[in-house]
């Protein structure tokens, strides 16, 4: 009996869109071959141990660790890159949401319907929260480490 790839997902700690990934590179096939149990098996066996992740993650550089940690949970590419354009605009300068919901359209080729809109909102706000959190963090570090009492 063949499984399909949707079906293994549904039982397996290997996320769906991993798997898919794996078939769009030829690496796997649609429906699941025995050679493809065999090492999907092997590679949930492994999956998630720092073990791994580490020797993968340390081939990045800082920057690149920080940035794709910062947005792992976020599962779409237009999410990351609302994150992304969020995260780095600069303090003086505003974004108007329109912009981006503008960009996102014309770059990844579809409308955002009004949840991927109050989705867009929230991924703001963290943007926002991470970079007003990571200025507070910069300004203590400047900030002597003893106060003079004789001011």
């Amino acid at each position: 009996m063949s499984v399909t790839i949707r079906e293994f997902a549904k039982d397996s700690l290997i996320p769906k869109g991993v798997l898919l990934y794996l078939n769009r590179e030829g690496i796997i096939q649609d429906p699941l071959c025995r050679e493809d149990h065999i090492g999907l098996q092997l590679l949930e066996k492994i999956w998630g141990r720092k073990e791994v992740l580490r020797p993968q993650m340390a081939k990045l550089s800082m920057k690149a660790r920080v940035n794709f940690i910062r947005t792992a949970d976020l599962p779409s590419k237009w999410e990351r890159y609302a994150y992304t354009r969020f995260r780095n605009q600069e303090e003086s300068k505003g974004l108007a949401m329109r912009t981006v919901v503008e960009e996102i359209e014309i770059t990844f080729g579809f409308s955002l319907n009004k949840q991927q809109i109050e989705r867009l909102y929230k991924i703001r706000n963290r943007a926002q929260v991470a970079r007003h959190r990571e200025k507070n963090i910069a300004e203590k570090q400047n900030e002597p480490l003893l106060q003079s009492a004789n001011k």
